[in-house]
């Protein structure tokens, strides 16, 4: 196959990974949130779980698996909501009653870091708007023949978006005192709150409907 044939792939991969994780929904808030809250490292970990929940996602379309998943995740997506929506009130929560950390040391940052990849990915699994989007991109998908390319594009794509994210809170943090930086992160929290608030009352909405 033609070296153009595998950098159209990865081209068109990396447009897919950066218009997926573009949209400030209930991820880009996390990773805000977190960046405001314990610096950029713990945002980019945030970042990085979306990034390999868009891999994963991608890796299962190019497989064929997404045409058969469908009509599966259409039919559950009420419970994939849910899941979404309570995860994001436990992290707006548990968020909003942790305090500003402005050094990070050692070991705290090796757990922290862990725990903000894993929960990412947790919710980026459960997230309906992801589901939803690259389900809208299974067309891509199926008419690219240079899978590898295709997939590892669209980590770098997704994954540049959460760097770009990251370094522009991260460069915002730093000029914000202790005080302004604690009212920045909670108000990211409270959106966090308000988000999974919304989605739940959408839920019931579609259900008494």
């Amino acid at each position: 196959m033609p070296l153009s044939h595998y950098l159209a792939a990865l081209f068109s991969g990396i447009g897919i990974g950066f218009t997926v994780a573009a949209p400030i929904g209930p991820m880009g808030m996390l990773c805000i949130q977190r960046t405001l809250a314990s610096g950029m490292a713990t945002g980019l970990a945030t970042g990085f779980g979306a990034a390999t929940v868009h891999l994963t996602y991608s890796i299962l379309a190019v497989l064929g698996l997404g045409s058969l998943a469908q009509p599966w995740v259409e039919a559950n997506a009420v419970g994939f909501g849910i899941v979404s929506a309570l995860t994001l009130l436990w992290f707006a929560i548990r968020t909003h009653r942790n305090s500003i950390v402005l050094q990070e040391t050692g070991q705290a940052d090796a757990v922290r870091l862990t725990h903000a990849y894993l929960s990412a990915v947790a919710l980026g699994l459960t997230n309906p708007l992801t589901v939803i989007l690259f389900l809208a991109a299974l067309h891509a998908f199926s008419t690219q023949s240079a899978a590898a390319p295709l997939v590892a594009g669209v980590f770098v794509g997704s994954a540049a978006w959460w760097m770009v994210l990251s370094t522009m809170v991260a460069s915002a943090r730093s000029r914000l005192t202790p005080r302004m930086l604690s009212l920045s992160s909670r108000f990211a929290s409270l959106v966090l709150l308000g988000l999974g608030t919304m989605m739940l009352v959408r839920i019931a909405q579609h259900a008494l409907g």
